[in-house]
């Protein structure tokens, strides 16, 4: 309890304090606005206290984290097994001879070459 009284959370008391005064004098005062005629008011005069509850919620919810909070929930259970990675079902691509398009088998066995040595760049490729 005693680390509640050190120098900065005393400023966040007095803080805490101040917010609520002003939150119930602005709502007083709108309620003094609103007997005299101002219609807008009186949505101000309920609004202001529900400002001041707020800044005590927020007060207290602070003050519980320091202490520790409330007890750990335990972590939910799954709700069934892990995913496993889909299995390609992909049909072979068809063989290409060199004698049907060069080009692309070069292409095809650098990508190879790649795949085999992923460190290395396309620009390293000795074909």
């Amino acid at each position: 309890m005693r680390r509640f009284f050190t120098p900065r959370w005393v400023l966040g008391h007095t803080l805490a304090l101040a917010g609520v005064a002003v939150c119930l004098f602005a709502g007083r005062w709108q309620y003094q606005r609103a007997t005299a005629g101002n219609v807008l008011s009186w949505a101000y005069t309920v609004q202001w206290p529900l400002f001041a509850l707020f800044v005590v919620f927020l007060w207290v919810r602070a003050i519980r984290d320091a202490r520790g909070g409330s007890t750990p929930r335990a972590a939910p259970q799954p709700l069934r097994p892990p995913l496993r990675p889909p299995v390609s079902r992909a049909p072979a691509a068809p063989a290409v001879s060199d004698e049907d398009d060069p080009e692309l088998a070069q292409y095809n066995r650098m990508l190879a070459w790649l795949a085999a040595d992923p460190d290395r760049r396309p620009s390293d490729f000795p074909g």
